[in-house]
């Protein structure tokens, strides 16, 4: 390739140009061109170092001119320093809190009383009072590894942007698996400091931070919300690194969420996940706070914020929260409203475990009654979490005070009716008031756009997905294809009615009488049994999709249908096991890990309580108490939402319809009408991303389709003239499964390979085509994982479909494309304490041996690679057939081998160099020709590789450990006598040092007893090495020994 198209030019040198020439950073390329030292290019003192020192004392001293010398020591020192015990993200965290807040220095005062004040180490109001530096190439060595970046971007010596590029022909999550993760596990003090972290090929970027699996770096698309987007790096750029949105995201759109950690007592803070907004929120938000600059000018009415459901609406009013509480003068009181106990809990919590609420914990904030809330709106608080029904005092004295309220009213569309919102609007005639919606606002809804005015901000159910905000929802009308299955018409009225029964559990009566011929046809015993029965079918098939909620009429049939599903689900069980003798082995494996997750999987009803419901259930002969005692005694939302946990399916009618996010819910079935807002929000709840979730399944038994299309024909959503439709029939992923399915056999034929040979091979002979397939697709890395590609994304819309959905005949396809991808996921297993040209006979022989024609009961002749004959061995692999696969296989167990060789002696990295360049020419040589010379490459470097892990013996020593450390002392000009003094120093250090830790306990973990060893290695090394050695060589050579030993040894107890 012309070095005008390679990854330097055309990707990372046109990243460095729109950084310098358009945003205005400093770009410098390192390689081959840095200068350690203080005085060098950057100052760094080693290429250990992260933190440009040197950049970050001129920062610190500029921005705090109150800082001495002492002073400015102590805050380095502070922003350096991690406890041992600390994982990568704490440290990152603890660091995020210091370039956000400011480092905290200790000052001692005229009257010698000491006082703590904030070292600030960016200058968040002024962006070019900053230094912003983007370096490339940099190289960045690890305890044991060394590497080179492509972009690191500093702010003020702080590397708070890493960028990893790929050639534009190369697909943009290799950057994510074979770089960023490489880097997590050789140099992660990289990521210490880490705010962005960013992938790209240059047609295609995603940005994401640490901790992110790459389901969740997302794209950054627009500048604006009314472009329609670009995922190119130049987009990226444009909208992340601007010197203004950079230092934004940096300060107000980075949240550390703490629910799923546990507490970690020596940090006093747990583990949480690190949250970038996306680039809809970023944009959203700011155009929530321009409307809250000049509220003034508006009445107070900032507007709607409509964000579809799943797209992150509550992390948005955390950011908005967050920014608004920074950046403007005073302390506003900020009033969170719902309408709901859960949603009220869900809201309060995700403000606790961002962050915003300090250590106080949300119960604190939350308005217990009426009284109380009034209590605490007269104080001035940070916050408020309230219900709209705790504004019921009707004739109390209007609040004015001299602070800001800001009103964020959570599912603005249902809280803005009636008394209660009235007596809110009087109690706080001078709030400011904006509504947070999941779903757009009907053409007649009047009322919420009166109470905070128009849209401010639309990010619609159709760019959500198009973003991979959130997955496509396919629907599936089921009752259609249920030949017993009575439905009634869904009206409007009777849409109306069910919507008002399930906002006021008084309307019941009033809905059984004026639709008891509805009523009766959709809970009658044979339609439910019907229903039932095809639900244990379906979702039995769907078995790896995730979990499934139904959504049943009402309360009673909540129940009805449990038991129901209960009866049909053991009946299921025993089907299965009954036809285990039927079929083969490989399915009889399928068969009983179906039957195990079908024992093991728990369902439950979810319904809120009522007066008298023990004696509402027993006219139906129904117990209630023990469904009851299920959902007091345990904490079913948690269980629910934890992908792992057992129970996978729950009967619902009203609750967990709103304001609940599970995101392993992949499955929902309706047999509830439902309109408007409610049947939206419902939809909404499969739409969240989830590690490998590719979609939601909407499956209706009670024909909702008319009332979905209506409710879209209601909306003000299509804005702009978008289709607003969140979901995509079934009959389409179907249809792309088959396509899938094609392009993989397309994809097998363009290497001389017909999938319909293997399905049709009988026997050995469909082993033996197993393995040629799997060959046929190994010819490059780039093949190798294309075909995976199709096979992953084959498996995974397959979790979606039914028994009936696709024909034997391309189902069979199917399993013989799963089988190739099976059979390409073999791991050879690798004793590391057998000789490495063993290994390799073993696996030459797998191959060679199997391709040799032998007449009658000859056997053929290996040869001895023990004395490598390479002429002979040239000419034994031009017989092999699976050149690929052998080539893969060496190329896997050399890597293994590697590593352990350089956990083990890091001063060999220089065979890990070799090893890179042989597979990188290997991968580059498109028309394969060069096979053969890799091959030799491999097995000279695999030799060199053999005879090294010996050489311990050869020098004298009886370990590889004390080879290691003589390694580390050697020098090219010690004279014969200075080199056997050296071995003996060697051997002494190892033994005296792991004499040294025994004695510690968990010397790893605590700073005093690590520089008790580093001092003890010293010391040995002054007393023990050669005059020759002068003493900055001894200390250097101390610091090196002691990171060998951290790395190898801090597990001795």
């Amino acid at each position: 390739m012309s070095y005008d198209y390679s990854e330097n030019i055309l990707v990372q040198e046109s990243a460095g140009h729109l950084l310098e020439d358009e945003l205005g950073w400093r770009v410098e390329l390192a390689y081959n061109t840095e200068v350690l030292g203080e005085t060098g290019t950057f100052g760094r003192k080693s290429y250990k170092e992260i933190l440009l020192v040197k950049y970050l004392k001129e920062a610190l001293l500029k921005l705090n001119p109150w800082l001495t010398p002492a002073l400015l020591e102590d805050a380095i020192k502070t922003f350096e320093s991690h406890m041992s015990s600390a994982s990568l993200m704490q440290i990152n965290e603890e660091n995020y809190r210091h370039i956000r807040d400011g480092i905290p220095v200790k000052v001692k005062k005229q009257n010698g009383q000491i006082e703590e004040k904030k070292a600030i180490v960016i200058d968040f109001t002024n962006p070019e009072n900053n230094d912003f530096l983007a370096i490339r190439e940099m190289k960045i060595h690890g305890d044991l590894y060394r590497r080179r970046t492509d972009i690191v971007g500093f702010a003020n010596g702080i590397p708070l942007l890493f960028i990893e590029l790929k050639k534009n022909s190369v697909d943009v999550q290799n950057a994510y698996t074979d770089n960023y993760t490489d880097y997590l596990d050789t140099i992660p003090h990289l990521f210490y400091y880490n705010a962005f972290l960013m992938l790209s090929n240059g047609t295609e970027a995603k940005v994401g931070t640490l901790g992110s699996k790459y389901e969740f770096f997302h794209e950054w698309k627009r500048l604006s919300e009314q472009e329609e987007g670009n995922v190119a790096l130049e987009t990226m750029l444009r909208g992340i690194c601007k010197k203004d949105n950079f230092l934004d995201l940096l300060e107000n759109f980075i949240l550390f969420d703490h629910s799923d950690g546990e507490t970690v007592k020596a940090l006093e803070y747990s583990s949480g996940r690190k949250i970038l907004a996306r680039n809809h929120q970023y944009l959203g938000v700011n155009e929530a706070v321009k409307a809250y600059e000049a509220r003034k000018l508006n009445n107070g009415k900032l507007g709607v914020f409509w964000h579809t459901q799943g797209s992150g609406k509550s992390y948005s009013m955390v950011f908005l929260s967050q920014k608004i509480r920074r950046k403007f003068a005073g302390s506003p009181t900020i009033v969170i409203l719902t309408d709901r106990d859960e949603l009220n809990t869900q809201i309060s919590d995700t403000f606790e475990n961002c962050g915003l609420l300090g250590k106080t914990k949300a119960a604190k904030y939350i308005a217990t009654s009426g009284d109380d809330l009034i209590t605490k709106l007269q104080g001035n608080p940070s916050f408020i979490f309230t219900l709209i029904q705790k504004f019921n005092k009707k004739d109390v004295q209007p609040i004015i005070p001299d602070h800001d309220i800001i009103i964020m009213s959570d599912e603005a569309h249902r809280s803005q009716y009636g008394i209660f919102a009235d007596n809110m609007v009087n109690l706080l005639p001078t709030a400011a008031r904006i509504g947070f919606t999941g779903t757009p606002l009907l053409l007649n809804d009047n009322i919420t756009e009166r109470t905070f005015g128009g849209y401010i901000s639309i990010y619609d159910f159709k760019r959500a997905v198009e973003d991979k905000a959130t997955v496509p929802l396919y629907y599936e009308n089921r009752g259609e294809k249920i030949l017993d299955l009575d439905n009634p018409d869904i009206t409007d009225k009777i849409l109306d009615a069910i919507e008002a029964t399930d906002l006021d559990p008084n309307q019941t009566k009033k809905l059984e009488r004026e639709f008891k011929k509805e009523i009766h046809i959709m809970t009658a015993p044979q339609r439910l049994k019907s229903v039932a029965k095809d639900f244990v079918s379906h979702y039995s098939d769907l078995w790896t999709s995730g979990k499934a909620m139904f959504v049943c009429l009402n309360k009673v049939t909540c129940v009805r249908m449990y038991n129901l599903v209960q009866n049909y689900w053991e009946e299921e069980i025993k089907r299965l096991e009954g036809i285990k003798s039927k079929v083969s082995q490989q399915e009889v494996q399928e068969l009983e890990r179906k039957i195990k997750w079908m024992k093991e999987t728990e369902m439950a009803v979810v319904i809120s309580q009522e007066q008298n419901e023990i004696q509402t259930f027993k006219k139906w002969d129904l117990d209630i108490k023990p469904h009851r005692e299920k959902m007091e005694k345990r904490e079913l939302d948690k269980e629910f939402k934890d992908k792992d946990n057992p129970l996978r399916v729950v009967f619902v009618c009203a609750m967990w319809l709103t304001g609940f996010d599970v995101k392993c819910l992949s499955c929902l079935y309706l047999d509830k009408p439902l309109k408007a807002h409610t049947l939206m929000q419902t939809i909404a709840r499969a739409n969240r991303v989830a590690e490998g979730k590719s979609n939601g399944l909407i499956i209706d038994y009670i024909g909702i389709v008319k009332a979905l299309r209506k409710a879209l024909a209601d909306y003000t959503a299509n804005v702009g003239g978008r289709e607003t439709d969140p979901t995509i029939d079934k009959e389409e992923l179907i249809e792309h499964v088959l396509e899938t399915i094609s392009a993989a056999i397309e994809f097998l034929c363009s290497r001389n390979f017909e999938l319909e040979d293997l399905i049709k091979a009988k026997d050995f002979s469909k082993l033996a085509l197993l393995q040629t397939a799997a060959n046929a697709v190994s010819d490059s890395r780039e093949s190798r994982k294309q075909f995976m590609t199709y096979a992953n994304e084959i498996n995974r819309m397959m979790k979606y479909l039914d028994r009936d959905d696709i024909s034997e005949e391309d189902r069979n396809k199917k399993d013989a494309i799963i089988a190739i991808s099976d059979e390409l996921k073999k791991k050879r297993k690798h004793v590391d304490n057998v000789d490495l040209m063993v290994q390799i006979n073993g696996i030459l022989g797998e191959y060679i041996m199997i391709e040799q024609e032998s007449n009658n009961s000859d056997i053929a002749k290996r040869f001895d690679i023990s004395r490598i004959d390479f002429d002979l061995l040239r000419r034994e692999f031009a017989k092999t057939k699976k050149k690929n696969l052998l080539i893969t296989d060496l190329d896997e167990l050399i890597q293994t081998r590697l590593d352990s060789m350089l956990k083990e002696n890091p001063s060999r990295v220089d065979y890990y160099e070799r090893y890179q360049t042989i597979i990188d020419e290997y991968n580059n040589e498109q028309d394969r020709a060069n096979i053969e010379k890799t091959f030799m490459d491999l097995m000279n470097l695999a030799n060199s590789m053999n005879q090294e892990e010996k050489r311990y013996v050869r020098e004298g020593f009886t370990s590889d450990e004390e080879l290691s450390l003589y390694d580390m002392l050697f020098n090219e000009n010690l004279s014969k006598e200075d080199i056997n003094k050296i071995k003996k120093v060697a051997v002494d250090l190892l033994e005296k040092i792991k004499e040294k830790i025994s004695e510690l306990d968990h010397w790893a973990e605590k700073q005093e007893t690590r520089d008790d060893v580093e001092t003890y290695i010293g010391a040995i090394l002054w007393e023990e090495l050669p005059e020759s050695y002068s003493d900055n060589a001894i200390f250097v050579y101390r610091q090196k020994i002691y990171e060998y030993v951290f790395m190898r040894y801090k597990e001795v107890a």
